[in-house]
């Protein structure tokens, strides 16, 4: 048996998924609260929590800190600290995508969306419009929502009760009902959050709104498989940061102010066909 691990975060963890399937039975380290996910994963046959024991075989490590340090491990995933770095400071290439550095640590080639159950095809538009950094939300989720002529829903995690209630919607507890939520999306719109990444690892189609971050840098190149767009302004103060944060650098949030209802709505509606 593999023991695959990656403590957090959601989309990290979610992408994952591209290469379980292809490494036999596996035990899954993370975090608790990711559990019910993992299990969803293709070969999974286990979750592990920090404390608990591994079986004999292999241990794939795809955090490489220095909490999973801690752990003994065959291989270990490639981070690119510096080269991740060098994109913000200096506009360098992005680093490798996160599926192919996971790819690689594991020794397998990497399997395409969906990687979950497909949810059920609808017509209704699915938002996320939540993000852990302020300079991840995109400023116009009602005037999107109010434009779209079908059903919408609007999910989240903890921490976006405000925004998910503004649209009408409820954040749900648990990834099952999280998932459930998205039967009947014909498309979902979400920030560079890792809703995004689930969504797509459940089959639906998505188009991803990138500010602070880049599409480029690494978390977008899922492969064929599931319908997906990035919509993004090529500004040269992008990427200003590896994860967003709390302020525009230069004050404007023009990355995401200056994105327009009527772009996203077109993307979302070329996605739901």
């Amino acid at each position: 048996m593999t023991t695959v691990m990656r403590f957090s975060s959601l989309g990290d963890v979610g992408l994952a998924a591209s290469v379980t399937g292809a490494l036999g039975e596996v035990a899954f380290r993370t975090l608790p609260r990711y559990h019910d996910l993992v299990r969803r994963f293709p070969g999974v046959v286990c979750a592990l929590g920090p404390a608990d024991a591994a079986p004999p075989g292999r241990v794939v490590d795809l955090h490489n800190n220095l909490r999973s340090r801690q752990y003994r491990a065959d291989t270990r995933l490639s981070r690119q600290d510096w080269r991740r770095r060098s994109r913000v400071w200096f506009k360098t290439a992005p680093a490798d995508p996160v599926i192919l550095r996971y790819a690689r640590a594991a020794g397998v080639v990497a399997s395409p969306p969906p990687w979950l159950p497909r949810v059920e095809r609808g017509s209704a538009l699915v938002l996320a419009p939540g993000a852990a950094h302020a300079t991840k939300r995109w400023p116009y989720w009602k005037e999107l929502a109010a434009s779209w002529d079908g059903p919408v829903r609007a999910i989240g995690g903890p921490g976006d009760e405000a925004l998910v209630a503004a649209l009408g919607g409820e954040v749900e507890s648990g990834f099952e009902r999280t998932l459930d939520a998205m039967q009947g999306g014909a498309v979902l719109v979400a920030g560079d959050t890792g809703l995004l990444h689930l969504g797509v690892a459940a089959g639906l189609p998505v188009v991803g709104l990138f500010g602070p971050t880049t599409a480029e840098d690494g978390f977008f190149t899922y492969g064929a498989g599931v319908p997906a767009q990035a919509l993004e302004l090529p500004l040269s103060c992008r990427p200003c940061s590896r994860f967003g944060g709390a302020e525009c650098p230069v004050g404007d949030h023009a990355c995401l102010r200056d994105l327009p209802v009527e772009r996203v709505l077109a993307a979302a509606l070329a996605m739901a066909r």
